[in-house]
């Protein structure tokens, strides 16, 4: 392609020149999708490091398949549905993550000199996964992305590509369901509930 062209090529334009391995046209995909993409990216993720992270893998994907690059909708499309997928990998990894870091945490921090107040938080801990492993799937996806992720509800509702107001209202669901089970439990001092 002509490097007199400039950032206002067509996509199908710089889709044929990308799949020509036109190092050119890469560069004029880079300039014009680059700071949209940032911007998109920016609130769901927690700084601009990873922020710019996540972008250039976009960028570093797009350049590794160039030449068999197969797009059946829009350039743009294609780059959105990439960042949406990268940004869903990272949260959940993040969210996999703080899980482990939280049991290495637990494992290896100072017991508390009450035994007694170990083994009621264990207690309350195993019957936190009792109510959760009960509840429908929905709630439990949710709240887990919530409360072990540390994701905001909105970020919760990206990752599992819901409405927000649905994940809001799955969230209080489930709060309530743990709500009523610890409640119970507490209240039958100690025994199960069934």
């Amino acid at each position: 392609m002509n490097q007199n062209y400039s950032l206002e090529l067509e996509d199908r334009d710089l889709l044929i020149g990308l799949k020509q391995n036109d190092e050119y046209v890469f560069t004029l995909i880079y300039r014009k999708y680059w700071s949209v993409l940032m911007r998109l990216a920016a609130p769901f993720v927690e700084d601009t490091d990873t922020c710019q992270e996540i972008v250039q893998e976009i960028f570093v994907g797009l350049y590794r398949k160039r030449s068999q690059i197969n797009i059946k909708v829009s350039f743009s499309s294609y780059l959105y549905v990439s960042l949406r997928n990268t940004i869903r990998n990272h949260i959940r990894h993040r969210t996999i993550y703080n899980k482990h870091m939280g049991v290495i945490k637990r494992l290896y921090s100072p017991m508390a000199n009450d035994v007694e107040q170990f083994v009621n938080r264990t207690e309350l801990e195993r019957q936190i996964m009792v109510c959760l492993n009960g509840m429908p799937a929905k709630y439990r996806q949710v709240y887990l992305l919530y409360n072990q992720g540390r994701c905001p509800l909105k970020q919760v509702a990206f990752v599992l590509n819901r409405p927000v107001d649905t994940v809001e209202k799955q969230f209080r669901k489930a709060v309530g369901m743990l709500r009523e089970h610890l409640t119970f439990f507490r209240e039958n001092g100690g025994r199960q509930a069934s």
